[in-house]
């Protein structure tokens, strides 16, 4: 029996709830559950998007475990613990669609809330799973709705390659879109960890092996171009994106030296600062954050830019969403 059938059998006991509580907050969603007060409307948290959208070896789309802020709770509640629900519940679905507006399959979710966030935990396929197409090289959309009202749009292309590993071909296949634009900082406290939330892939492997690469991470005070905190070692990264926590250790530790750097070193100084990252020994990208006042600021035209694509840009006390800029 899964964790949500007991969840509900067992009539949502205390200990229950303690478990689901505890399981958020190493997740990181507990702690970032009450920065989205007030709500100005409704979203798919960008994280769980860029973690969750996948095209398998066949080519069909799938959506992991999704979670949203701000829905409104549907007029038509489902007879279950599901406020949305394909069947008897308020409609939120995703419609995935070709670059001319084609719509190709429609994903109706089950939705549920959760410690203030909305749980997109499964879904149903209209015309059942055998509808889902394969999804040939080119440009998509996911259009995300509440009763067919659309509220966020996340786009991302396709592309395939050809496996390396010479006793198991295959079809990879790629995904192109925001997850190599965006990352957040993020840390649980100002007096604790800070690190680099980024999504990253080896578009070059596929090989029966994942290659070891090394990154180099630095956070620098662009008013001075001093490197305050900073790391250098390995990853091991498939053609796949995967979601990667990079955490900054201060300056000048010893080789393989490990240590907290804490926000509040750069969060106490008002000013600009650049997060440089670079793999394999190439550049990756830069981020830039500003410090005002001991808290994050948003460049305007950024969120402009962002709110415009119906893909808005996430800020909290303890995270920001960055995009990546080439310096």
């Amino acid at each position: 029996m899964s964790l949500r059938e007991t969840f509900r059998a067992r009539g949502r006991s205390l200990a229950l709830w303690l478990s689901v509580l505890c399981g958020l907050a190493s997740a990181g969603w507990w702690t970032r559950a009450p920065a989205q007060t007030p709500c100005s409307g409704p979203r798919v948290r960008m994280k769980t998007l860029l973690d969750g959208v996948e095209v398998g070896a066949d080519g069909r789309l799938s959506l992991g475990r999704l979670y949203a802020v701000c829905l409104p709770d549907p007029a038509r509640r489902g007879e279950t613990n599901y406020a949305y629900n394909p069947y008897d519940g308020g409609k939120l679905s995703t419609v995935l669609k070709s670059s001319n507006g084609q719509a190709l399959n429609t994903y109706v979710w089950y939705a549920e809330k959760i410690a203030g966030l909305w749980e997109l935990g499964r879904y149903e396929v209209v015309g059942g799973p055998r509808a889902l197409k394969p999804l040939a090289p080119g440009s998509y959309v996911l259009e995300f709705a509440v009763e067919d009202k659309v509220f966020q749009r996340f786009p991302f292309s396709v592309s395939t390659a050809e496996g390396k590993d010479i006793y198991r071909p295959q079809t990879v296949h790629l995904l192109e879109g925001a997850w190599g634009d965006y990352a957040e900082l993020y840390f649980p406290k100002p007096d604790r960890y800070t690190q680099l939330w980024v999504w990253l892939r080896d578009r070059e492997g596929g090989g029966p092996r994942p290659r070891s690469l090394k990154y180099d991470l630095k956070l620098v005070r662009e008013a001075d171009g001093q490197t305050i905190a900073g790391d250098s070692s390995a990853l091991r990264l498939e053609p796949q994106w995967a979601g990667v926590k990079l955490s900054f250790n201060p300056p000048n530790l010893p080789p393989g030296g490990r240590s907290e750097f804490p926000a509040n070193e750069f969060l106490k100084a008002d000013g600009v600062y650049r997060i440089e990252l670079a793999l394999d020994g190439k550049p990756y990208g830069v981020y830039r954050v500003a410090v005002k006042g001991g808290k994050f600021q948003r460049d305007a035209a950024d969120a402009r830019a962002a709110d415009a694509a119906l893909m808005p840009l996430e800020n909290a006390a303890n995270y920001w969403s960055l995009k990546r800029t080439p310096r």
